[in-house]
């Protein structure tokens, strides 16, 4: 009787075992799966952005942004893991906030989530201009400063981003249903860079007006004696200044607009 019950627990062990491998081999598959439709997915959202957009192209990409930014852990390989391009993101008036309260800082945060998300490494710069505003130097002089010292200790960024909110109302959009802040590019004329700067700025404007129709406001184009027209643009052609929504819009709208933005910079360093 004694060794019909060791039997008989040792043929219940081996079941579980057998359960348990079961098991295993199911979340493994089931991983895989998830992780190859989840790329398929992302291939179809990043890599055909250079066609001419229509309306149905237009609603297929909306719809599935939240799928892509959601479940963004079932394909995070680095995009550009041979070169690793880097985006420097700072904000040059750190203290300007949305409706919501909110400051331009949070939407920076989640433009730099955005572009992890999708495999495109960035340095947030931690350092607020506003706490050195009062040695006497203006908020770009003390930005500038933050600028050279990320090109003096990193020689592969792609791009430099300073984030502002604008000052102004009509910044968002509907696009199928959902809410964006507008994106308006500043460009400094005051800069021997100019040029260079805008035909980056085209670039970019002009995938957002394929791609996001209404989005865009555009390219700003300052100079003159009440403006400061460089923007420590002069420092470089990728210096880019972007207004990231105004006082209207909440953080919320600014995280989908970031979104495009993540996918915007991808298509461009893509080129």
């Amino acid at each position: 009787m004694k060794k019909f019950k060791t039997k008989r627990n040792i043929n219940r062990t081996k079941l579980i075992i057998l359960i348990i491998v079961f098991l295993i081999i199911f979340t493994v598959i089931s991983l895989y799966k998830s992780k190859n439709s989840y790329k398929r997915l992302t291939d179809v959202l990043l890599n055909n952005f250079n066609e001419n957009t229509n309306q149905v192209k237009l609603s297929f990409l909306t719809n599935n942004l939240d799928k892509l930014f959601n479940n963004y852990s079932f394909y995070s390989k680095e995009v550009y893991k041979e070169n690793k391009p880097i985006i420097y993101l700072y904000n040059t008036h750190d203290t300007e906030k949305y409706q919501d309260n909110k400051s331009i800082l949070d939407g920076t945060k989640l433009l730099k989530n955005n572009l992890h998300k999708i495999g495109i490494s960035s340095i947030y710069e931690k350092r607020k201009v506003s706490e050195f505003i009062t040695s006497g130097l203006s908020s770009y002089d003390i930005s500038r400063i933050f600028i050279k010292d990320i090109m003096n200790s990193t020689n592969n960024i792609a791009y430099y981003i300073d984030i502002h909110r604008d000052s102004v109302n009509n910044t968002t959009v509907r696009i199928n249903n959902k809410k964006y802040a507008k994106i308006m590019f500043v460009l400094g004329l005051e800069n021997e860079n100019h040029l260079k700067n805008k035909e980056i700025l085209l670039k970019m404007n002009d995938y957002l007006n394929k791609n996001y129709p209404g989005i865009s406001r555009g390219i700003y184009e300052k100079k003159g004696s009440d403006v400061d027209g460089v923007y420590n643009q002069d420092l470089n052609s990728n210096i880019i200044l972007i207004e990231l929504g105004g006082i209207e819009n909440n953080l919320e709208e600014v995280n989908n607009s970031t979104e495009i933005l993540a996918l915007m910079l991808y298509h461009i360093l893509g080129d």
